[in-house]
């Protein structure tokens, strides 16, 4: 055996950061670490490792180590695999392959050691970044910071996503809400649970982010339009939701093509409806918006009452666009009558969505139900029929979308390349 291979018999160390009581990263969550090079040798060794985790849906920060003897550890930093980039999901079983001639290419010893140490980071992990460069991601404790990306590279070269967690809410409108749909497009209030957190798009998905996944050329910050369903997902499995409740897509398709490059086995997709408004709805502090307010707590209308007649005042309620001026771009604002624009210039919401209100409708995985009902229901998937067109949401700049399309409620169908719909990515478990 060629005196700079690593030998078989590689030992197992696990190089353990103490755990904190009022420390929650500090969780070791690392077992059955083994090795083995490859033969005949090519430099590379295979080393696979357990992860498990309390949570239903973990997020590990990952870092891996190399010990010769009894000698100082050294980083591994060539790698490939689960872990690779310092963020893995799903507990299991891991393999990450290590490529010593690479980092170590003079190493010779009998007597190696390798060492992991893996933080479950789920519940700090409230944002995720998606890095087009290179395809590898990376969690951050706060969103993104604007004021100091002069490149633009949040809205072009990098993805973020925002945790939502799992929990119950109360989806749709009550029947006085100013613009709620007649007929057609019911917005039953009902109540809806779910049952797993998800992470949804900090912006609409952009020009550029979209030109990097697909290899087109685009550095437009502007809101990714005149996309339809089937290139989102696909016209083979992509339009049959929700026959594929594993959210199954087309692999030339948009979702397809991002799975692929990213290789992480994260389901990259559209919402559904309900994750799409609870993630509206959300505040970050497990509570949600209920009626009459836009997704920053500012009032959605307000009363006007006429005591002309003190006995018999007139009152009259009327939408309050003032704050949603501040948050988002639709038809009333002056010169803005159809033109979607760079995603991300107004104020966010509570919990750090931008133009969740305006600008570019929003397509849902769902497909319209008519009637959304009175009842509780838990993960809804929507329509059964491919025949049905997909709900968007969210309102639009569009000349002929009032203002009042813009409420968290709203939902509309549609599914053609129109200038004003677009969508936002979410990662779904």
């Amino acid at each position: 055996m060629n005196r700079r291979a690593l030998l078989s018999l590689l030992l197992s160390l696990t190089f353990v950061v103490p755990a904190l009581a009022d420390d929650p990263l500090t969780t070791n969550v690392v077992s059955n670490i083994t090795a083995a090079q490859r033969w005949p040798w090519n430099g590379k060794v295979d080393i696979n490792y357990t992860l498990t985790s309390e949570d239903a849906n973990p997020i590990f920060r990952v870092a891996f180590f190399g010990q010769v003897g009894s000698g100082e550890p050294f980083a591994l930093d060539a790698l490939e695999g689960d872990g690779s980039c310092g963020v893995t999901f799903a507990a299991g079983v891991k393999r990450v392959t290590w490529d010593a001639s690479v980092d170590k290419p003079n190493i010779e010893s009998n007597n190696v050691k390798f060492g992991i140490i893996a933080l479950d980071v789920t519940e700090a992990a409230d944002y995720l970044v998606l890095d087009l460069n290179n395809f590898t991601m990376s969690y951050n404790m706060a969103g993104p910071d604007l004021a100091h990306d002069t490149q633009g590279n949040n809205k072009t070269w990098k993805i973020w996503f925002k945790r939502i967690k799992a929990g119950t809410f109360d989806m749709g409108s009550v029947s006085d809400e100013p613009g709620r749909q007649p007929t057609g497009y019911f917005e039953d209030k009902h109540q809806v649970t779910i049952t797993k957190p998800f992470y949804i798009g900090v912006f609409e998905c952009t020009e550029a982010q979209y030109a990097a996944i697909t290899d087109s050329t685009s550095s437009s910050k502007f809101p990714k339009v005149q996309i339809k369903y089937e290139d989102l997902r696909g016209s083979k499995y992509g339009v049959t939701w929700p026959t594929y409740t594993d959210r199954r897509v087309d692999a030339n398709s948009f979702f397809g093509k991002m799975r692929q490059k990213t290789g992480y086995g994260l389901k990259f997709d559209l919402p559904t409806e309900a994750q799409w408004e609870m993630a509206a709805r959300d505040k970050g502090d497990g509570t949600y918006h209920g009626d009459y307010v836009w997704n920053d707590g500012t009032t959605f209308w307000k009363t006007n009452i006429d005591e002309t007649d003190p006995e018999n005042p007139i009152i009259t309620k009327y939408v309050d666009y003032s704050d949603l001026t501040n948050l988002a771009w639709f038809a009333d604002q002056t010169g803005d009558k159809g033109t979607v624009h760079e995603v991300g210039l107004k104020r966010p919401g509570i919990n750090g969505l931008y133009d969740i209100h305006g600008n570019a409708w929003e397509q849902c995985i769902d497909r319209m139900l008519p009637h959304l009902n009175t009842s509780p229901v838990t993960d809804p998937v929507g329509g059964s029929t491919a025949k049905n067109l997909a709900v968007v949401k969210g309102g639009s700049i569009y000349k002929t979308d009032p203002p009042n399309y813009c409420r968290m409620a709203m939902r509309q169908q549609k599914n053609a390349k129109n200038n004003n719909v677009g969508f936002r990515i979410a990662i779904v478990f």
